[in-house]
């Protein structure tokens, strides 16, 4: 059993590492612009009590690291979540370094907006919670009775809607 359970684990870590590479933006990034978007990142990652992410050692040809990319969807898919596309990120626009600083500067002013902050605190509703609705429905008021504006019931004279209300107004002169 124990090693059924590892065995889907890893089937399910490798297809997340498969999605992710597929999204992952590739260019050519040279090592001290790829940390300071790193570092940028981790700031709004504050934000989500994620862990910070490693700093690259080296430039990097072709995919942003994996690690990257999963933080990068996380923070979309939040901005998206509190409608402010404003601070999205387009993976396929990162190509180079002039791209990545254009990123850090959406991530730096997403990190300090105070009503994206605002809602990152806000506790997310649990997936199935049902929510009760109470609907009052009107039974129809039977013949020779008339409703009371708290709704009780009376026996009376009916006033249908086609009696003006000035003629009403003028009988008790």
């Amino acid at each position: 059993m124990q090693e059924k359970v590892e065995e889907m684990a890893m089937m399910a870590d490798m297809a997340e590492a498969e999605k992710v590479a597929e999204f992952a933006p590739e260019g050519s990034y040279k090592r001290d612009t790829v940390n300071r978007f790193i570092r940028s990142v981790n700031k709004m990652l504050e934000h989500f009590s994620a862990p910070n992410l490693g700093e690259v050692a080296e430039d990097v040809e072709g995919p942003l690291p994996q690690d990257l990319v999963k933080a990068l969807m996380m923070i979309n898919a939040a901005l998206e979540d509190a409608k402010m596309s404003e601070y999205q990120i387009n993976m396929e626009d990162l190509k180079d370094d002039r791209d990545l600083m254009m990123a850090r500067g959406k991530i730096d002013s997403g990190a300090k907006d105070r009503s994206f902050i605002a809602f990152l605190r806000k506790p997310m509703p649990e997936a199935g919670t049902e929510v009760e609705i109470e609907v009052a429905v009107e039974e129809p008021v039977p013949e020779g009775m008339h409703r009371m504006p708290d709704g009780e019931l009376m026996p009376g004279e009916t006033h249908g809607e086609e009696e003006d209300i000035d003629k009403i107004l003028m009988s008790r002169m």
